[in-house]
């Protein structure tokens, strides 16, 4: 296997650390993009041109199909587009206490619109989304609220509408692509990792990969380094058995599903190898399997009392780790490489299910608890 030796370039500005991370191997991603769309004016915050892996397309793609077998119009779809981006960053699988995929939806729902299917399941839960739609706004396709409030009413966020705004060019372009056929999207092959992260003291930058705006602040500026290391590497194929000190690997094969999905030929990162590399930044030596690093990877604090940083783990024998970011407008996140066929990308937590209710600690550190 072919590696270069590590290195690291390290430029400082006004008390700023902008990590240029090692780049031993070159890492292979899917990524999709398409042209901006042509009437929608940009909103603040929000982006003009899709750009999406792979799996986030699928999920994008599996709204969009289910709209059109139930006859819903093109402002229906942008509208869904919209809401599925800022509750899920179009990741099906995503769980928030009871809180469950694209569209985060709490069964039963009104008038149990959200009961007896798979929420994981993107189609389905569009079905959920637009049933909603139907019953609240009847009249949505000439509606004159903005796209973001009649999403509210369906949604009935605590967050508000607000939240809904920033997404509706990125909205329209898909919606170009994948309902009016007007556009063309692009997938192929690019060269992933390692991006530049902003780390300022115990201040970490999130950058545009992250999906999330603004920074996270870390106990202490070795803890950044660390979140800042992981970050770079967003967009980074799973390999099952890639990661090492130097950054992503070749996948090993594994007789199963990581064979399944080609790992063997993937240079990339599993759960445990992302973070045996990001701590060996700041020479913090993990152990190499989960498991491991469950078990000697430093202090065992409860999840209630996590700090960034921290290791987060799930199953009653443990299977996967990730790395505690941090609460983003109350919501708490990670950085993972979460399975075979995904990326290296932020996700909520997902607190339900196999998720362990502590967390491990490789470097001590204090400052006040940044998980709610």
């Amino acid at each position: 296997m072919r590696m270069k030796a590590l290195f690291a370039v390290v430029v400082l500005s006004m008390g700023a650390l902008l990590l240029v991370l090692p780049r031993p191997e070159e890492a292979e991603a899917l990524s999709c993009t398409g042209a901006a769309p042509q009437t929608a004016a940009p909103a603040p915050g929000g982006t003009e041109t899709p750009d999406l892996a792979l799996p986030q397309l699928e999920v994008a793609k599996a709204i969009v199909a289910t709209a059109k077998g139930m006859a819903i119009t093109r402002r229906g779809v942008v509208i869904a587009l919209q809401i599925a981006r800022q509750e899920s960053r179009f990741e099906a699988g995503v769980v928030v206490g009871r809180a469950t995929g694209a569209f985060q939806q709490i069964a039963p729902g009104p008038n149990n619109a959200y009961a007896g299917y798979d929420r994981k399941n993107a189609g389905m839960a569009a079905k959920g989304f637009f049933t909603v739609l139907l019953a609240r706004v009847p009249g949505y396709d000439t509606d004159a609220r903005s796209n973001a409030d009649i999403g509210q009413v369906v949604q009935a966020s605590g967050a508000g509408a607000s939240k809904y705004e920033p997404w509706r060019p990125l909205a329209e372009s898909l919606a170009n692509v994948l309902y009016d056929g007007t556009a063309t999207m692009t997938c192929q092959t690019g060269r992933s990792g390692p991006t530049a992260v902003r780390a300022d003291g115990v201040d970490v930058q999130l950058p545009p990969g992250a999906g999330l705006a603004g920074t996270v602040k870390a106990p202490t500026p070795e803890t950044a380094r660390v979140l800042a290391a992981a970050l770079s590497w967003l967009g980074t194929p799973y390999a099952w058995g890639g990661g090492t000190s130097a950054g992503p690997s070749r996948g090993i094969r594994d007789g199963g599903v990581a064979d399944a999905n080609g790992d063997f030929a993937k240079v990339g990162f599993d759960c445990s190898g992302l973070m045996l590399y990001s701590y060996a930044q700041v020479g913090v030596s993990l152990p190499r399997t989960s498991r491991a690093q469950h078990a000697g990877g430093g202090a065992v604090v409860a999840w209630g009392s996590a700090l960034p940083g921290d290791l987060v783990f799930y199953g009653a024998v443990v299977h996967h780790v990730a790395l505690f970011l941090g609460v983003v407008d109350g919501v708490p996140y990670m950085v993972e490489a979460p399975q075979s066929g995904d990326v290296v990308k932020v996700s909520p937590v997902r607190t339900g299910g196999d998720f362990r209710a502590e967390v491990v600690r490789p470097i001590p550190g204090g400052g006040a608890d940044q998980h709610v």
